[in-house]
């Protein structure tokens, strides 16, 4: 593992064939590296490391802010391409079906449907947020949950 300090010039692009590709300040260069997020949710722009195809780390980043603005960019674009993860903004309805509940919301991409198996696949994320696991593993956060209107509000709060 190589941690980068302050202005430590490394690259990024990607090869011929789609890969991400990170090319160290010594000049060693690792294809298909994949960026990981250590701690997504309560600190995204630190510890972030860059991974080969076997999963073993070539570099950790202690914080984004330490990159160039280019090179900062691109490897933020390749973070936000990978992690797929929707915010509710509204929760219209939640239908009930045994174990299993479909949930009908709106979202920063758009209105969605998906199913939640079980209770257990709602999770507090800090003092605000949840997190909900759909029965494809699929990710949908809220953010704040004060921050709803009333009806998602208390949807949610008999849910926790």
């Amino acid at each position: 593992m190589n941690d980068i300090g302050p202005a430590v010039p490394i690259r990024l692009h990607y090869d011929a064939f789609g890969r991400f590709v990170v090319t160290l300040a010594n000049g060693e260069s690792h294809s298909g590296v994949v960026p990981v997020r250590a701690f997504p949710f309560s600190a995204p722009d630190q510890w972030i490391s860059l991974c080969d195809e076997s999963g073993h780390e070539v570099l950790c980043l202690t914080d984004l802010a330490e990159l160039d603005p280019k090179t900062r960019d691109q490897l933020a674009a390749e973070l936000a391409r990978r992690e797929f993860i929707p915010r509710i903004l509204h929760i219209l309805r939640v239908d009930e079906g045994g174990v299993s509940s479909q949930w009908f919301v709106k979202t920063d991409r758009g209105d969605t449907r998906f199913e939640l198996p079980s209770e257990d696949n709602i999770r507090r994320m800090g003092s605000d947020g949840v997190l909900l696991i759909d029965n494809h593993g699929i990710r949908f956060r809220i953010t704040s949950v004060p921050q709803l209107d009333a009806q998602s509000r208390r949807i949610v709060r008999q849910y926790l």
